[in-house]
Protein backbone atom coordinates (compact mmCIF):
# COMPACT_ATOMS: atom_id res chain seq x y z
CA UNK A 1 0.00 0.00 0.00
CA UNK A 2 3.12 2.25 0.99
CA UNK A 3 4.09 1.78 -2.67
CA UNK A 4 1.10 1.94 -4.78
CA UNK A 5 1.87 -1.92 -6.01
CA UNK A 6 -0.17 -4.63 -5.39
CA UNK A 7 0.63 -7.80 -4.09
CA UNK A 8 0.64 -9.62 -7.15
CA UNK A 9 2.66 -7.04 -8.91
CA UNK A 10 5.32 -6.68 -5.87
CA UNK A 11 5.74 -10.93 -5.93
CA UNK A 12 6.03 -10.97 -9.79
CA UNK A 13 9.06 -8.64 -9.50
CA UNK A 14 13.63 -8.98 -7.98
CA UNK A 15 13.02 -6.54 -4.52
CA UNK A 16 15.96 -5.26 -6.37
CA UNK A 17 14.14 -3.64 -9.25
CA UNK A 18 12.40 -1.04 -7.07
CA UNK A 19 15.31 -0.42 -4.66
CA UNK A 20 17.24 3.21 -5.54
CA UNK A 21 20.39 2.45 -7.27
CA UNK A 22 22.27 4.08 -4.68
CA UNK A 23 21.11 2.03 -2.06
CA UNK A 24 21.54 -1.10 -3.54
CA UNK A 25 24.83 -1.64 -1.89
CA UNK A 26 23.35 -0.98 1.93
CA UNK A 27 21.10 -3.44 1.01
CA UNK A 28 23.23 -6.28 0.19
CA UNK A 29 25.01 -5.64 3.40
CA UNK A 30 21.95 -5.74 5.37
CA UNK A 31 19.97 -8.32 3.61
CA UNK A 32 21.40 -10.92 6.24
CA UNK A 33 19.66 -10.19 9.50
CA UNK A 34 21.10 -10.59 12.89
CA UNK A 35 19.60 -13.58 15.25
CA UNK A 36 20.83 -12.31 18.43
CA UNK A 37 17.52 -11.81 21.03
CA UNK A 38 16.41 -8.77 21.71
CA UNK A 39 18.70 -7.13 19.38
CA UNK A 40 16.69 -4.43 17.19
CA UNK A 41 18.54 -3.81 13.90
CA UNK A 42 17.23 -0.40 11.57
CA UNK A 43 18.33 0.66 8.08
CA UNK A 44 16.59 3.03 6.19
CA UNK A 45 16.70 1.84 2.16
CA UNK A 46 14.51 3.75 -0.75
CA UNK A 47 12.26 2.02 -2.81
CA UNK A 48 10.38 3.29 -6.09
CA UNK A 49 6.40 3.74 -5.80
CA UNK A 50 4.23 2.42 -8.44
CA UNK A 51 4.31 6.52 -9.75
CA UNK A 52 8.29 6.28 -10.24
CA UNK A 53 8.94 8.78 -7.32
CA UNK A 54 10.89 7.37 -4.06
CA UNK A 55 10.23 6.80 -0.84
CA UNK A 56 12.17 6.19 2.10
CA UNK A 57 11.48 3.22 4.34
CA UNK A 58 12.83 3.23 7.86
CA UNK A 59 13.27 -0.41 8.54
CA UNK A 60 13.37 -2.39 11.94
CA UNK A 61 13.64 -6.13 12.89
CA UNK A 62 14.08 -8.02 15.64
CA UNK A 63 15.04 -11.66 16.39
CA UNK A 64 12.62 -14.31 19.26
CA UNK A 65 14.66 -17.35 19.21
CA UNK A 66 11.34 -19.17 20.90
CA UNK A 67 9.27 -19.05 17.61
CA UNK A 68 12.42 -19.04 15.36
CA UNK A 69 11.63 -16.35 14.01
CA UNK A 70 11.58 -12.40 13.20
CA UNK A 71 9.10 -9.39 13.49
CA UNK A 72 9.99 -7.11 10.86
CA UNK A 73 8.12 -3.52 10.55
CA UNK A 74 8.98 -0.90 8.43
CA UNK A 75 7.08 2.78 7.96
CA UNK A 76 7.20 5.54 5.76
CA UNK A 77 9.00 8.43 6.60
CA UNK A 78 9.73 10.16 3.78
CA UNK A 79 7.83 13.45 5.05
CA UNK A 80 10.07 13.57 8.06
CA UNK A 81 13.21 13.21 6.18
CA UNK A 82 12.00 15.98 3.68
CA UNK A 83 11.65 18.31 6.79
CA UNK A 84 15.06 17.80 8.21
CA UNK A 85 16.18 18.47 4.52
CA UNK A 86 14.53 21.67 4.15
CA UNK A 87 15.48 22.65 7.79
CA UNK A 88 19.23 21.81 7.53
CA UNK A 89 19.01 24.09 3.97
CA UNK A 90 17.74 26.94 6.09
CA UNK A 91 20.24 26.49 8.30
CA UNK A 92 22.90 26.75 5.75
CA UNK A 93 21.29 29.31 3.65
CA UNK A 94 21.43 31.52 7.56
CA UNK A 95 24.99 30.29 7.87
CA UNK A 96 25.49 31.60 4.42
CA UNK A 97 23.57 35.24 4.84
CA UNK A 98 25.50 36.00 7.99
CA UNK A 99 28.68 34.62 6.79
CA UNK A 100 28.25 37.27 3.57
CA UNK A 101 27.29 39.67 5.46
CA UNK A 102 30.31 39.57 7.58
CA UNK A 103 32.26 39.40 4.53
CA UNK A 104 30.84 42.25 2.77
CA UNK A 105 31.57 44.69 6.27
CA UNK A 106 35.19 43.25 6.41
CA UNK A 107 35.39 44.53 2.31
CA UNK A 108 33.48 47.68 3.27
CA UNK A 109 36.17 48.37 5.78
CA UNK A 110 39.11 46.83 3.56
CA UNK A 111 38.21 50.09 1.07
CA UNK A 112 37.52 52.49 4.25
CA UNK A 113 40.60 51.85 5.38
CA UNK A 114 43.42 52.89 2.50
CA UNK A 115 40.93 55.56 0.91
CA UNK A 116 40.54 56.98 4.59
CA UNK A 117 44.45 57.22 4.82
CA UNK A 118 44.73 58.26 1.14
CA UNK A 119 42.56 61.30 1.57
CA UNK A 120 44.19 62.07 4.69
CA UNK A 121 47.10 61.96 3.11
CA UNK A 122 46.64 64.16 0.76
CA UNK A 123 45.00 66.55 3.13
CA UNK A 124 48.50 66.71 5.03
CA UNK A 125 49.75 67.32 1.58
CA UNK A 126 48.34 70.38 0.59
CA UNK A 127 47.90 71.74 4.12
CA UNK A 128 51.98 71.52 3.65
CA UNK A 129 52.22 72.97 0.13
CA UNK A 130 49.69 76.09 1.28
CA UNK A 131 52.27 76.76 4.43
CA UNK A 132 55.51 76.61 2.15
CA UNK A 133 56.78 73.57 4.43
CA UNK A 134 57.08 71.08 2.29
CA UNK A 135 60.75 68.72 3.13
CA UNK A 136 62.11 66.27 1.18
CA UNK A 137 61.75 63.68 4.07
CA UNK A 138 57.83 63.92 4.59
CA UNK A 139 57.66 63.84 1.17
CA UNK A 140 59.23 60.46 0.62
CA UNK A 141 57.26 59.26 3.94
CA UNK A 142 53.26 60.36 2.45
CA UNK A 143 54.58 59.31 -0.93
CA UNK A 144 55.40 55.73 0.65
CA UNK A 145 51.91 55.93 2.29
CA UNK A 146 50.18 56.79 -0.69
CA UNK A 147 51.86 53.57 -3.19
CA UNK A 148 51.20 51.14 0.13
CA UNK A 149 47.67 51.75 0.05
CA UNK A 150 47.27 52.42 -3.72
CA UNK A 151 48.78 48.65 -3.21
CA UNK A 152 46.14 47.49 -0.95
CA UNK A 153 43.58 48.83 -3.21
CA UNK A 154 44.31 47.12 -6.13
CA UNK A 155 45.31 43.94 -4.11
CA UNK A 156 41.70 43.74 -3.12
CA UNK A 157 40.13 44.47 -6.37
CA UNK A 158 42.20 42.01 -8.46
CA UNK A 159 41.07 39.38 -5.64
CA UNK A 160 37.54 40.45 -6.15
CA UNK A 161 38.44 40.29 -9.96
CA UNK A 162 39.55 37.25 -10.07
CA UNK A 163 37.39 35.55 -7.42
CA UNK A 164 34.34 36.51 -10.16
CA UNK A 165 36.39 35.22 -13.09
CA UNK A 166 36.42 31.55 -11.00
CA UNK A 167 32.80 32.11 -10.44
CA UNK A 168 31.83 32.09 -14.12
CA UNK A 169 34.32 29.57 -15.39
CA UNK A 170 36.33 32.67 -17.33
CA UNK A 171 39.42 32.25 -15.56
CA UNK A 172 42.30 30.80 -17.43
CA UNK A 173 46.10 29.71 -16.55
CA UNK A 174 49.00 30.21 -19.27
CA UNK A 175 51.14 27.22 -18.73
CA UNK A 176 54.23 25.91 -20.01
CA UNK A 177 56.63 24.10 -19.01
CA UNK A 178 58.78 25.17 -16.19
CA UNK A 179 61.41 24.53 -13.51
CA UNK A 180 59.09 25.06 -10.58
CA UNK A 181 61.82 24.69 -7.91
CA UNK A 182 62.78 28.09 -9.67
CA UNK A 183 59.78 29.79 -9.56
CA UNK A 184 59.23 28.85 -5.64
CA UNK A 185 62.86 29.69 -4.70
CA UNK A 186 62.69 33.24 -6.58
CA UNK A 187 59.71 34.21 -4.89
CA UNK A 188 60.49 32.68 -1.32
CA UNK A 189 63.79 34.57 -1.08
CA UNK A 190 62.02 37.81 -2.60
CA UNK A 191 60.36 38.27 0.18
CA UNK A 192 63.43 37.81 2.68
CA UNK A 193 63.27 41.29 3.22
CA UNK A 194 60.19 41.17 4.71
CA UNK A 195 60.87 38.44 6.82
CA UNK A 196 63.94 40.64 8.02
CA UNK A 197 62.53 43.51 9.01
CA UNK A 198 60.07 41.72 11.80
CA UNK A 199 62.92 39.32 12.57
CA UNK A 200 61.53 36.09 11.41
CA UNK A 201 63.89 33.51 10.09
CA UNK A 202 63.13 32.34 6.58
CA UNK A 203 64.75 29.15 5.52
CA UNK A 204 64.20 27.20 2.09
CA UNK A 205 64.96 23.83 1.57
CA UNK A 206 64.39 21.59 -1.37
CA UNK A 207 64.95 17.63 -2.69
CA UNK A 208 66.15 18.37 -6.33
CA UNK A 209 66.96 21.32 -8.08
CA UNK A 210 65.35 21.12 -10.93
CA UNK A 211 61.72 19.67 -11.36
CA UNK A 212 60.03 19.94 -14.93
CA UNK A 213 56.34 20.41 -14.86
CA UNK A 214 53.23 22.19 -16.58
CA UNK A 215 52.35 24.75 -14.87
CA UNK A 216 51.64 28.64 -14.69
CA UNK A 217 54.57 30.41 -13.19
CA UNK A 218 52.21 33.83 -12.10
CA UNK A 219 49.72 32.06 -10.52
CA UNK A 220 52.30 29.95 -8.49
CA UNK A 221 53.49 33.03 -7.50
CA UNK A 222 50.59 34.18 -6.39
CA UNK A 223 50.01 30.77 -4.44
CA UNK A 224 52.89 31.24 -2.30
CA UNK A 225 52.66 35.00 -1.82
CA UNK A 226 49.28 34.30 -0.40
CA UNK A 227 50.29 31.69 2.04
CA UNK A 228 54.10 33.78 2.78
CA UNK A 229 52.02 37.10 3.56
CA UNK A 230 49.93 35.00 6.37
CA UNK A 231 52.60 33.56 7.51
CA UNK A 232 54.33 36.92 8.09
CA UNK A 233 51.21 38.15 9.34
CA UNK A 234 50.40 35.72 12.42
CA UNK A 235 54.35 35.08 12.85
CA UNK A 236 55.65 36.90 16.09
CA UNK A 237 59.73 38.58 15.97
CA UNK A 238 62.04 35.61 16.50
CA UNK A 239 59.66 33.48 15.04
CA UNK A 240 60.60 30.98 11.55
CA UNK A 241 59.33 30.78 8.18
CA UNK A 242 59.98 26.95 6.50
CA UNK A 243 59.53 26.43 2.99
CA UNK A 244 60.70 23.40 1.50
CA UNK A 245 59.93 21.32 -1.68
CA UNK A 246 60.00 17.31 -2.00
CA UNK A 247 58.65 15.21 -5.24
CA UNK A 248 57.07 12.00 -6.34
CA UNK A 249 57.00 10.72 -9.34
CA UNK A 250 53.60 12.26 -10.27
CA UNK A 251 53.66 14.94 -7.84
CA UNK A 252 55.59 18.18 -6.46
CA UNK A 253 54.93 18.64 -2.85
CA UNK A 254 55.22 22.04 -1.12
CA UNK A 255 54.99 23.14 2.45
CA UNK A 256 55.22 26.52 3.76
CA UNK A 257 55.53 26.01 7.68
CA UNK A 258 55.48 28.67 10.67
CA UNK A 259 55.67 28.98 14.28
CA UNK A 260 52.70 31.64 14.42
CA UNK A 261 50.23 32.02 16.44
CA UNK A 262 47.98 28.92 14.71
CA UNK A 263 44.38 28.35 13.69
CA UNK A 264 41.69 27.17 16.05
CA UNK A 265 40.36 23.32 15.28
CA UNK A 266 37.17 24.77 14.46
CA UNK A 267 38.53 27.01 12.08
CA UNK A 268 40.37 24.71 10.10
CA UNK A 269 37.64 23.30 8.36
CA UNK A 270 36.58 27.20 6.79
CA UNK A 271 40.06 28.26 6.17
CA UNK A 272 39.27 27.86 2.52
CA UNK A 273 35.63 28.97 2.20
CA UNK A 274 35.25 31.99 0.31
CA UNK A 275 33.32 33.46 3.43
CA UNK A 276 35.50 31.52 6.18
CA UNK A 277 37.92 33.91 8.14
CA UNK A 278 39.92 32.92 11.08
CA UNK A 279 40.47 36.68 12.63
CA UNK A 280 37.54 38.44 13.12
CA UNK A 281 38.54 41.21 14.76
CA UNK A 282 40.22 44.55 13.10
CA UNK A 283 42.39 45.16 15.85
CA UNK A 284 45.47 43.26 14.70
CA UNK A 285 48.25 43.97 12.78
CA UNK A 286 46.89 43.05 9.79
CA UNK A 287 43.86 42.89 8.02
CA UNK A 288 42.22 40.47 5.45
CA UNK A 289 38.53 39.73 3.31
CA UNK A 290 38.85 36.08 3.72
CA UNK A 291 38.91 35.28 0.00
CA UNK A 292 42.58 35.26 -0.28
CA UNK A 293 43.00 31.55 0.66
CA UNK A 294 40.01 31.01 -1.63
CA UNK A 295 41.80 32.19 -4.13
CA UNK A 296 44.74 30.12 -3.14
CA UNK A 297 42.91 26.56 -2.87
CA UNK A 298 40.96 27.35 -6.53
CA UNK A 299 44.45 28.27 -8.40
CA UNK A 300 46.44 24.85 -7.06
CA UNK A 301 42.88 22.81 -8.20
CA UNK A 302 43.28 24.47 -11.32
CA UNK A 303 46.88 23.01 -11.85
CA UNK A 304 44.98 19.81 -11.01
CA UNK A 305 46.83 19.66 -7.35
CA UNK A 306 45.21 19.89 -3.72
CA UNK A 307 46.20 22.00 -0.28
CA UNK A 308 45.53 20.84 2.97
CA UNK A 309 46.21 23.03 6.49
CA UNK A 310 47.80 21.31 9.86
CA UNK A 311 47.55 23.97 12.73
CA UNK A 312 47.76 23.99 16.09
CA UNK A 313 47.37 27.31 18.80
CA UNK A 314 50.52 28.91 19.43
CA UNK A 315 52.42 26.41 18.08
CA UNK A 316 52.38 27.63 14.10
CA UNK A 317 50.45 26.68 10.89
CA UNK A 318 51.61 24.55 7.94
CA UNK A 319 50.30 24.61 4.45
CA UNK A 320 50.77 21.78 2.22
CA UNK A 321 50.03 21.82 -1.81
CA UNK A 322 50.77 19.63 -4.23
CA UNK A 323 51.26 20.17 -7.84
CA UNK A 324 51.19 17.15 -10.89
CA UNK A 325 54.25 16.81 -12.30
CA UNK A 326 53.18 16.64 -15.85
CA UNK A 327 55.15 17.67 -19.13
CA UNK A 328 53.35 18.71 -23.06
CA UNK A 329 55.61 17.04 -25.24
CA UNK A 330 55.78 19.91 -28.09
CA UNK A 331 56.67 22.47 -25.76
CA UNK A 332 59.78 23.42 -24.83
CA UNK A 333 61.18 24.08 -21.45
CA UNK A 334 60.65 27.60 -21.12
CA UNK A 335 62.90 30.33 -19.82
CA UNK A 336 62.70 31.66 -16.20
CA UNK A 337 60.95 35.24 -17.18
CA UNK A 338 63.79 37.90 -16.38
CA UNK A 339 61.46 40.50 -16.18
CA UNK A 340 59.13 38.36 -13.66
CA UNK A 341 61.86 38.32 -11.33
CA UNK A 342 62.27 42.53 -11.75
CA UNK A 343 58.42 42.32 -10.96
CA UNK A 344 58.92 40.38 -7.81
CA UNK A 345 59.44 43.58 -5.57
CA UNK A 346 56.49 44.85 -6.52
CA UNK A 347 54.27 42.09 -6.32
CA UNK A 348 55.87 41.18 -3.09
CA UNK A 349 54.48 44.91 -2.04
CA UNK A 350 50.67 44.26 -3.36
CA UNK A 351 50.64 41.18 -1.49
CA UNK A 352 52.48 42.23 1.47
CA UNK A 353 50.79 46.12 1.79
CA UNK A 354 48.41 45.10 4.48
CA UNK A 355 51.17 44.31 7.13
CA UNK A 356 51.43 47.20 8.58
CA UNK A 357 55.04 47.01 10.27
CA UNK A 358 56.64 46.71 7.19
Amino acid sequence: NVLGWSEEELLSMLITDIIHPEDLESFKGKRILDDIEGQITRNIIRYRHKNGQYVYLEWSSEYFSIEENYIIAARDITNRLEIENKNKKLEQVVKLEIAKNEFFSNISHEFRTPINILLGTTQVLNKNIENNNIKLENLKKYSNYIRQNAYRLLRLVNNLIDINKMDMGAYNLRCSNQNIVNIIEDITLSVADYTKNNNINLVFDTDKEEIITYCDPDKIERIMLNILSNAIKFTPENGFIDVSINSTESEVVVSIKDSGVGIPKDKLDVIFDRFGQVEGSFNRKSEGSGIGLSLVKNLVELHGGNIKVYSKINEGTEFIFTIPIVKIAEDTVQDYDVDRKVKHVERCDIEFSDIYSI
